[in-house]
């Protein structure tokens, strides 16, 4: 199980989103596709940041606290610009899943982008699919599964 590749367990297509979008279209579409991040692309569709469920609820959070009534108060929306992660850490779809749960663990996230290298010289990401830990908890219940089964059958 360890040793598969990372592409065999991606979710792909991935959702992704433009930086100038506002924030909230960002957390409209999560909630519609029932997902926690969305990988942000450029205007050629290269991987500039992610964001977040999070990202989004503390922004929001944030501008709750702005007081409306100061004199100097001016309503500005959020761009998914404003909140997004610009240094996204992305894996190859050639990793294995045993580095994937190791970079999970290291860095402390949930999620990753599959990226290949694209552009001059590979310069740019291309993300071509998205890995998270629900992936990974899949994989160990669909293992768990079928070894219950064959347990079953042995007896």
């Amino acid at each position: 199980m360890h040793s598969r590749p990372v592409s065999e367990i991606m979710s792909a297509p991935v959702l992704t989103i433009e930086p100038d979008a506002l924030a909230a279209d960002a957390a409209r579409l999560m909630e519609e596709n029932r997902v926690r991040r969305i990988i942000v692309v450029d205007q050629d569709g290269y991987i500039c940041g992610i964001v977040t469920d999070a990202d989004v609820l503390e922004a929001a959070t944030a501008e709750r606290a702005i007081n409306p009534y100061d004199p100097g108060f001016e309503e500005e929306w959020l761009s998914v610009r404003d909140v997004m992660t610009a240094e996204v850490i992305t894996i190859e779809p050639e990793a294995v899943i045993g580095q994937l749960v190791e970079k999970f663990m290291e860095i402390k996230i949930s999620g990753i982008p599959v990226v290949q290298p694209a552009g001059p010289r590979g310069g740019h990401l291309l993300p071509i699919g998205i890995v998270t830990e629900t992936d990974i908890f899949r994989l160990i219940s669909e293992a768990w599964r079928a070894d219950e089964a064959s347990h079953t059958t042995d007896q």
